[in-house]
């Protein structure tokens, strides 16, 4: 009897073992895609704790033993098969070797076939159930199809369970009788047919579906033909796509579906597209899915000053064109959006630092912690956010096959460093561009935020004799609205002003009618007029003023100020949650102007000015140079030779400095790499006496009244 209960209890451990193998692709996944540009510097952390934040609030289980996504359109009782797909996406990839969720996967995926059109089958799901009363909107929704197949193929290959590869093969049988028409276009669903929707188009799971049911030759063309619909319902300008365009046409076309907002255009089914894309190219290369990208990056990226965090939640096709007035800065912003339209980037030849916005506009924007809560994003746009984050991130690979795929270590994020050059004195009224009162500033509320020069020093710094205004920098993201932060007031910043006298004293600028410019930026800057009349309205921050577009090259540029019929500025804008005033009102008392990072999500970014002039409308100088009894005629001035540092092949040498002189290098991390107090103001010294290690180095002497920097290469 006992050596029974023995064999019983054995036997019993090792199906408990076959049931809860931990997963074979734990989460962090951390693979470079075969194809595009994987982000490699997310923190996977935080990606984990929306993830869970997520699931707190929209994973339930039933009374059934079953479990749900809530998606609370009427009520929060409310699930539709989107959802669940969505749902079983996450399980898959989210599951790691802390925490597997494979039976919150068989609880949606039970939920499923219980509503599947035909009950308790591997069949499509019938689109929206009310749990209140247990009605059943009939018909599938072809998109839920698409990533249930997908999550089960998955599924299979994470868990070993061939039960799912079983019933991932059935369903695709069914997806292409019933969601597919007969010239391999996508339907909306087994029930309808009205109008095309971009946002199904599924390149990756078709590629997919076509290499697990050995049908290939039928998925491959369907994934051509509905990217190339795709293609034809984009805006010839923008390259943006409407939630449903015609069959025939191409345009937008008002459906059922959309008629609950009243608007045709961009909104929150056509945002996933581009996703949807980048998924086809990550993992297939699929060429179509990058022309279709490739067209809407080429307008995104200067619509939106080169940030995710400058994307609408939503682009209204109105009198045949999609609406994007310049100027018309977003208030609030969506995951859905941010991440759905910025994953265009994915396939860019080159995506510069957009992807890194991407990312921070995701990471920064939280979800509901309940379905209630008053603070956070919900069910959608929650949803989509973790989903976008793992894709991007390299954190959803194909695990069917995992040809091409490469490890990585995720990176630290783009960080600002220390400048190079000689840094003038804090208040020694260095003269530039005819001016002397410049000053750093930066907050110092730990979210984030760090900036070289360090608040309340000087941004002037000369490299070869010749003066310029710098800053390197990195801002923290905006508080969520609703939080106690955002309610008293802690929104970061950062940058550096131009007052016209130390007393801050406004000035009559009415005559100007330009700000000329010589700069370079990363990030998103801007230059804002610090106006008396804004401070009048208790608004700072919401100065009128000019973004923009990041270069890497210095560009000369006559910034207008000219305006509109109704005496409003026409070329230099107002946030939209700031009071407008007009030209008048503005430019009567002016105090100078200030240069900083706007950047909602938070983020890295850098300038270099080297020459700022204030002109009338004959472009000669305005009349503040008469006023303060400056020069503008003379923007680089020649910097003092009595301090100097260079470097001379390995030899590092310095001159001007006080006998207590302090040498210190850092690495680009911010780490000291080596330390010495010089005791002399001039001298020589070797590179190889420091011992610093391979790459780019710091160094900075500094004394009580000068300090100077340069990078060295090792």
């Amino acid at each position: 009897m006992l050596k029974s209960i023995k064999i019983f209890l054995i036997l019993s451990l090792f199906t408990f073992v076959l049931v809860n193998a931990a997963p074979n692709f734990p989460f962090p996944q951390n693979k470079k895609y075969p194809h595009g540009n994987t982000f490699e510097a997310a923190n996977t952390a935080k990606i984990q704790k929306a993830f869970e934040t997520w699931k707190g609030a929209w994973y339930v289980t039933t009374n059934d033993g079953l479990a749900r996504i809530i998606s609370p359109n009427d009520s929060t009782e409310f699930s539709v098969s989107e959802g669940i797909g969505y749902g079983m996406l996450l399980m898959v990839y989210m599951s790691s070797s802390q925490k597997d969720y494979q039976q919150e996967f068989n609880k949606l995926w039970g939920y499923w076939k219980k509503y599947a059109v035909q009950p308790n089958t591997a069949t499509g799901m019938n689109w929206k159930i009310n749990n209140n009363n247990g009605t059943v909107s009939g018909g599938s929704a072809s998109d839920a199809e698409f990533d249930a197949a997908l999550a089960l193929i998955m599924a299979n290959k994470q868990w070993g369970d061939a039960s799912y590869l079983s019933d991932a093969k059935s369903l695709i049988s069914w997806i292409k009788s019933n969601d597919m028409n007969g010239d391999k276009t996508i339907r909306p669903g087994s029930n309808w047919n009205d109008a095309f929707n971009p946002s199904y188009a599924a390149p990756a799971a078709f590629k997919l579906f076509g290499v697990v049911t050995g049908d290939v030759a039928y998925w491959n063309e369907a994934t051509i033909v509905n990217n190339n619909k795709v293609k034809a319902c984009q805006d010839s300008r923008t390259g943006l796509m409407p939630d449903w365009c015609n069959w025939s046409t191409g345009k937008p076309q008002m459906t059922s579906a959309n008629q609950t907002t009243g608007m045709i255009g961009t909104n929150y089914d056509a945002a996933r597209t581009p996703w949807r894309m980048a998924w086809g190219y990550y993992w297939y290369g699929e060429t179509t899915a990058k022309e279709v990208n490739d067209k809407l990056g080429s307008w995104l990226v200067p619509h939106t000053y080169g940030s995710a965090s400058y994307i609408r939640p939503g682009y209204e096709y109105k009198n045949n064109a999609y609406l994007d007035p310049p100027g018309d800065f977003p208030q609030s912003l969506q995951s859905t959006y941010m991440g759905g339209l910025g994953l265009a980037m994915a396939s860019a030849t080159n995506p510069g630092n957009y992807l890194e916005t991407v990312y921070e506009a995701l990471i920064n924007t939280q979800g509901k912690a309940t379905p209630s809560a008053k603070v956070g994003e919900g069910y959608f746009s929650a949803t989509l956010n973790v989903i976008y984050s793992l894709l991007l991130s390299g954190n959803m690979p194909n695990f069917y096959d995992m040809t091409g795929y490469t490890s990585f270590t995720p990176k630290a994020l783009k960080a600002p460093t220390p400048l190079t050059g000689t840094q003038a004195a804090k208040g020694s009224e260095t003269p530039f561009c005819g001016f002397t009162i410049w000053g750093a500033f930066s907050d110092k509320l730990g979210t984030g935020t760090l900036m070289y020069p360090d608040s309340g020093s000087s941004p002037l710094y000369s490299d070869n004799g010749v003066f310029s205004v710098k800053s390197s920098l990195r801002i923290g993201s905006e508080p969520e609205y609703g939080t106690p932060e955002a309610t008293a007031g802690k929104y970061p910043f950062a940058g550096v002003v131009l007052g016209f006298d130390k007393a801050d004293g406004y000035y009559d600028l009415s005559d100007v009618e330009f700000i000329r410019l010589e700069i370079k930026t990363e990030g998103v800057i801007r230059l804002a007029i610090l106006s008396k009349f804004t401070l009048e309205q208790d608004e700072e921050g919401g100065e009128p003023g000019y973004w923009f577009q990041p270069s890497a090259e210095f560009k000369k540029m006559d910034i207008p100020l000219k305006a509109t019929s109704y005496n409003h500025f026409d070329s230099i804008f107002v946030p939209s949650w700031a009071t407008a005033g007009t030209k008048p009102e503005y430019m009567k008392a002016v105090r100078g102007v200030k240069i900083e990072p706007k950047m909602q999500k938070g983020g890295y970014g850098s300038f270099e000015l080297k020459d700022i002039q204030f002109l009338n409308a004959q472009k000669q100088p305005a009349n503040i140079y008469s006023i303060l009894g400056i020069s503008a005629n003379t923007p680089k001035l020649n910097a003092s030779k009595s301090h100097q540092l260079s470097l001379q092949a390995s030899q590092l040498q310095f001159s001007g400095f006080s006998n207590s002189a302090v040498l210190t290098a850092i690495n680009l991390k911010g780490e000291k790499l080596f330390s010495s107090l010089l005791g002399q103001s001039s001298g020589v010294l070797s590179l190889e006496s420091m011992n610093l290690p391979q790459g780019v180095s710091i160094i900075n002497i500094k004394d009580g009244h000068r300090s100077a920097t340069i990078k060295v290469q090792q």
